[in-house]
């Protein structure tokens, strides 16, 4: 996710259920009843579908309570921290991959390689997005579906100003044109485009669009301290064209992002992220499109867009497994969670649920098959330290963005910290 995580909800109250007492570490089979804790980040609907699922599991496992909480993404990780650090993290818990080799090496997360064809099923997941959840030959994370970047954007609105529909193939130069041209339209009332300069996701997508990467296979920086400086400075010449949001705008808002808040016309996203009733931020006319390109590369990663991982603290580790089992795998719960962590892994379930969706769900179905051949095999986990690195990207950014400094020079103090925390 960055700034806001695009279209993320407020904090959710997860389900809270009363404790009915506290059996041995059997996970429900029959040692009496046992209570474990699941949490995850992500919208209010996610919470609402997610919860959903887990009173399915309750259902068809009375013997364990589950406990829910759900937060924003950087609320959601302080949390973490804080209850990792005192020896009480939740029992299932959703991971970034940016996080995983942290959480790793503190022993805070279980291997689940030794569990797998036992209490973990991988069998029907799709392989090519098992790699971000692995360290070596150690499986820390499952996947929790596929997604992909995708710009979502205001069509009538486009239309109006006469901008270029957006289509494979179009480039970044095309995006400029389009976005001003909204922006001239609306009289600044409504930019073409939210500001994209500082969410290091977006750039991992430029940088693979010219075959490079984040992070190199050893785990050092797979880019370098010019490539930042170019990206920041397209970013500067969006916004002071009027193409982009200025940083008023831009900034972090418990409204949500510039599209939710209706003041920007086209914005990057994960799929995942695209609730079944997003279409309501544009007054119900809305579409999907591949982000532009800077030559023939689209540069786009199948991969999860978060992963789930059991506590190795855990002192109900049978029904954690078995809750984490349920969450990726089991049929009923992939109906009822839908694409609210974007395709099933487990590709039976895709196939199932593709035949009943409707409305923003099927508009991010038909555009994952739209890119599916395009797309690469997503990465290992990166490297230690790539969550501060999320972090400091849009931080130094905002000097930019505020013209507060040039591009060259925040970016040259960038790279700098970036190499001292790779180095630990």
């Amino acid at each position: 996710m960055g700034r806001g995580k695009v279209l993320a909800g407020l904090i959710a109250c997860g389900l809270a259920v009363a404790l009915a007492g506290c059996g041995g570490g059997d996970g429900g089979s029959g040692g009496g009843p046992v209570t474990i804790r699941f949490a995850w980040w992500g919208s209010d609907q996610r919470a609402k579908i997610t919860n959903d699922a887990v009173k399915l599991f309750m259902k068809k496992n009375p013997s364990v309570k589950v406990v829910t909480s759900t937060a924003i993404y950087d609320a959601y990780f302080q949390k973490l921290a804080t209850e990792t650090a005192g020896g009480n993290a939740p029992d299932v818990m959703q991971m970034s991959d940016r996080h995983l080799q942290d959480y790793a090496e503190r022993n805070v997360v279980l291997d689940l390689r030794p569990h797998v064809g036992k209490e973990i099923h991988t069998d029907g997941l799709k392989q090519e997005v098992m790699g971000l959840g692995t360290l070596g030959d150690k499986l820390y994370g499952l996947p929790l579906g596929q997604t992909a970047v995708v710009m979502i954007y205001d069509p009538v609105l486009w239309k109006k100003a006469g901008a270029k529909e957006p289509a494979l193939g179009w480039t970044w130069d095309d995006y400029f044109v389009a976005a001003k041209k909204v922006s001239d339209h609306t009289g600044r009332k409504v930019y073409g485009a939210s500001d994209f300069g500082g969410i290091e996701s977006w750039f991992k997508v430029w940088l693979s669009q010219q075959g490079k990467s984040l992070y190199a296979r050893d785990g050092s920086l797979g880019y370098t301290e010019q490539d930042v400086v170019t990206w920041w400075e397209m970013a500067t010449r969006f916004r002071k064209a009027g193409a982009v949001t200025p940083g008023e705008i831009t900034a972090v808002n418990p409204a949500g992002s510039p599209v939710a808040r209706k003041l920007s016309a086209s914005e990057f996203q994960p799929d995942s992220t695209v609730a079944p009733d997003a279409w309501k931020a544009f007054d119900n006319d809305y579409a999907l499109a591949p982000l532009p390109q800077v030559g023939a590369e689209l540069g786009l990663y199948g991969e999860p867009p978060m992963l789930l991982s059991v506590s190795a603290r855990s002192k109900q580790r049978a029904a954690a497994l078995k809750l984490a089992d349920f969450i990726v795998n089991d049929p009923e719960a992939a109906k009822i969670l839908g694409m609210s962590r974007g395709l099933p892994a487990n590709l039976a379930n895709r196939a199932a649920i593709s035949q009943s969706l409707t409305g923003a769900w099927k508009q991010v179905y038909a555009y994952e098959e739209l890119i599916a051949g395009k797309v690469k095999t997503g990465p290992p986990a990166p490297p230690k330290g790539a969550g501060t690195l999320f972090t400091l990207f849009d931080k130094y950014y905002q000097e930019v963005m505020y013209d507060r400094a040039a591009p060259a020079d925040t970016a040259k103090r960038y790279y700098a910290e970036a190499l001292q925390v790779l180095a630990g």
